[in-house]
């Protein structure tokens, strides 16, 4: 859960305060309701992360959990792909590295790509994430 909140407080209150600078943004404090409902209750009791609505801050989440499994995913190829473990001596520590954050990523690969409850992260936030984690894979590929 840390890496979630620093990810995501880190890059919006940097965005929040240099829009409150430029004078384009007020923020706003609403309050929320809490666990209204038995099936939000039984997940809570689970402990099952609550995605449910959507949020600019599951887009980021999502998009850098997909990054990262992108990354281990193209990792794991080229070392099944290559001759004799060459790529294992330079790549080892860089895939035990992404393997470690897709591990981590894990309950939000669950709201995105695996659960069918109402506490899902919303269908078009994982569209947008996965668009924009290719999208950043295509660019770091052709440079």
């Amino acid at each position: 859960m840390w890496l979630y909140r620093r990810t995501s407080s880190f890059v919006f209150g940097f965005t929040d305060t240099i829009l409150k600078k430029l004078g384009a943004s007020e923020s706003a404090f609403v309050i929320t309701a809490k666990v209204a409902e038995e099936e939000a209750a039984e997940r809570y009791e689970k402990e099952v992360m609550e995605f449910g609505v959507e949020s600019p801050m599951f887009l980021l989440l999502g998009t850098l959990g997909m990054l990262n499994l992108f990354c281990f995913a193209a990792a794991a190829m080229r070392l099944i792909t290559s001759r004799d473990g060459e790529h294992f001596q330079t790549m080892g520590m860089q895939i035990v590295i992404t393997g470690v954050l897709v591990v981590l990523n894990w309950p939000l690969y669950q709201g995105m790509l695996l659960r069918n409850d109402k506490g899902k992260m919303p269908v078009t936030v994982t569209v947008k994430s996965v668009v924009l984690a290719l999208s950043a894979c295509t660019c770091i590929a052709f440079m």
